[in-house]
């Protein structure tokens, strides 16, 4: 369910993880695999009535959303997803430009933006192999699934190759 889609079955000042992720750049799963998780994360307010076929299942975990919002704000690490002004880049919304040109005009490496060709949403080229800079940056300010910082440094593994002194 798209964040922005009315939803009269949640209560006033309630969210689901999926509609509240998707307003700060996460995806679902990210929320809830990786920063439920972590110390102080708001403990789910109510459950929605489950939506099988034949009631099976569990519903939907409703939880506060200033509760989600509060707890959001004091977590330092976990930076908003960085936005491109689109009247920063100096070039027409029109204009249809290769994805290393908007590489170089957001700032990025070639391959941070090329990565993303495979993903859903990504805009089509046009006949000529250029893409759209209006639908670009669209893109690239909606895209889900951003990380921040690296989670943990992941300790060495007996055998491996790393050797401590």
């Amino acid at each position: 369910m798209p964040p922005n889609t009315p939803a009269p079955d949640i209560p006033p000042g309630q969210t689901t993880l999926r509609r509240w992720a998707g307003k700060h750049g996460r995806t679902p799963d990210y929320v809830r695999i990786f920063w439920r998780a972590r110390p102080g994360f708001p403990d789910p307010a109510g459950t929605l009535p489950a939506r099988g076929r034949h009631g099976g299942g569990q519903g939907e975990l409703l939880f506060n959303e200033n509760s989600l919002d509060a707890w959001l704000a004091a977590q330092p690490d976990l930076q908003p997803p960085e936005r491109i002004d689109p009247t920063a880049v100096r070039a027409a919304p029109e204009d249809w430009i290769t994805l290393g040109r908007f590489a170089a005009m957001i700032g990025k490496d070639r391959k941070t933006v090329t990565q993303h060709r495979d993903r859903p949403g990504f805009p089509a080229p046009g006949a000529d192999g250029k893409y759209s800079l209006a639908e670009l940056l669209d893109y690239w300010n909606t895209r889900t699934g951003r990380r921040g910082p690296a989670r943990h440094p992941s300790p060495a593994t007996p055998g491996s190759h790393d050797t401590q002194p």
